[in-house]
């Protein structure tokens, strides 16, 4: 049976963090689905399908769609596998979205479970993507850092929704709408932290933190192009670290693009290590 939901009910989503912990045990993966619907474009479809065994959960897609380009991470138990539930999940997402916009759907992998199953594209029907990207981890070590008096870290409020929001737009190939639904949605959400670096009344600097899963995991940050390379970034990232050491006992991821050379270098400089990449595969249109 596969059950079709916008949102995962408490059971459900404990229910899919035990799957996943199954699933990363006997694949040796480490990304964790994204397991809200907060920031997909249309909040009433379907972004969760669950495949059960009588009342066990076997089987999870997962859908990342800010726009119309649908993400989607697909997982079944290490003890049911090769029964077809992947297949019969995709087909049921793709039954279920008809009437969204949904241009372009891709999914996302684990170069550790590619390797251990080479044929996979090519039995699907998908093209690897060029782009790449590279979770990093950082354990619980605070970082020597003197406060400075020409900047302001905080944690974002409603109040300077519309400043993170313009100055996000400047940054990210967003527009000024979908960057304001980015920020309010982040400052709304429990298992959400939005930081952020002022100079004056100008927002300079903002990261977002994920704290749903087992790491307080760090995402969207950005410097304004007027102020990078002075160090803002790592001063950002540090704060935050200490910050939420104080106040969970998480450790620390942060993704990169594998071409991004210049903020790889930066994360391993303080201290971040390499935990797993992450591949992209195009489902070609009228596949």
């Amino acid at each position: 049976m596969i059950t079709a939901v916008s949102r995962l009910t408490d059971d459900q989503l404990a229910a899919s963090k035990s799957l996943i912990a199954a699933v990363q045990n006997a694949d040796g993966t480490a990304r964790v689905p994204y397991l809200s619907n907060m920031l997909n474009f249309d909040p009433t479809m379907p972004a969760f399908f669950l495949a059960y065994e009588e009342d066990q959960l076997v089987g999870l897609l997962s859908v990342y769609a800010d726009d119309e380009e649908a993400e989607l991470a697909i997982l079944v138990h290490p003890d049911h596998r090769q029964k077809g539930i992947a297949r019969q999940l995709f087909k049921t997402f793709q039954a279920e979205t008809t009437s969204y916009p949904i241009t372009e759907v891709t999914f996302w992998t684990e170069r550790v479970f590619l390797e251990k199953n080479p044929c996979l594209p090519k039995h699907w029907g998908l093209v690897e993507n060029p782009d790449r990207d590279t979770w990093l981890v950082r354990e619980r070590t605070s970082y020597p850092l003197s406060s400075r008096k020409d900047i302001v870290f905080d944690q974002a409020t409603l109040e300077n929704s519309e400043a993170i929001a313009t100055f996000q737009s400047q940054v990210f190939d967003n527009s000024y709408d979908v960057s304001l639904r980015y920020a309010r949605e982040a400052i709304g959400d429990p298992d959400s932290l939005l930081y952020l670096l002022q100079k004056g009344e100008e927002v300079i600097a903002s990261c977002t933190v994920d704290v749903s899963s087992d790491y307080n995991y760090l995402y969207g940050l950005a410097v304004l192009p007027s102020h990078q390379g002075q160090g803002y970034g790592t001063y950002l990232v540090q704060s935050i670290v200490n910050t939420l050491i104080e106040q969970n006992d998480k450790a620390f991821q942060i993704a990169v693009e594998d071409d991004n050379v210049g903020a790889m270098r930066l994360y391993e400089k303080i201290g971040f290590a390499e935990q797993t990449q992450i591949i992209y595969l195009d489902y070609p249109q009228g596949g």
